[in-house]
């Protein structure tokens, strides 16, 4: 299989959302078969429904050789594996990780739990658009045929996105933190 760029949303409004999302980001950098190849600025934003506390965000980008099912089920085990209850998908949570595309694939899986991807409503989301925007301003959705930057400018959302001073930086094998430069 050849390599396609995943970009991965991560999110957090529990706990120490700093560790959890520089610990996503390291856990992502030692996905087999994948790479982390960038990520952007972390954002402070408002929660969009009654889920707690303001959210930490940012995005990844993976570059990956890994099936999308098979990269689903690890982005699953690895929420779970930081303490978030994958039963109350909509509450307050240690860790939130949603594949918002896989290359320019577009998939449509119907049920309960199928896969939608591109993320159905990332082009709704200001918490999603201006980190997405800032690592990947040219990325195009495949569906809509518009650029992150354009996506960023339109969006209607009035949620608040501050993008905080300081890089996140992930967790090493060792427990370390080391440095990726931000794209």
């Amino acid at each position: 299989m050849s390599k396609v760029d995943a970009y991965i949303g991560i999110g957090s409004n529990l706990g120490d959302r700093q560790d959890f999302c520089s610990r996503a980001l390291g856990l992502l950098g030692m996905l087999p078969r994948s790479a982390l190849s960038g990520y952007s600025s972390a954002y402070e934003t408002e929660p969009v429904g009654d889920v707690g506390g303001p959210f930490l965000n940012l995005v990844a980008r993976v570059e990956t050789q890994l099936p999308i099912h098979q990269l689903m089920e690890i982005l699953s085990e690895t929420e779970r594996g930081l303490g978030r209850n994958l039963q109350d998908r909509s509450g307050a949570r240690t860790l939130d990780l949603d594949l918002l595309f896989y290359g320019d694939q577009v998939i449509h899986e119907p049920g309960l739990n199928g896969l939608i991807v591109p993320h159905p409503r990332l082009h709704l989301r200001r918490f999603v658009l201006a980190p997405l925007a800032e690592l990947a301003p040219d990325l195009r959705h495949p569906v809509l045929s518009r650029t992150m930057s354009a996506l960023l400018a339109e969006v209607r959302d009035q949620h608040e996105v501050r993008r905080l001073p300081d890089p996140l930086v992930p967790w090493s094998r060792e427990g370390q933190r080391y440095g990726l430069p931000i794209s």
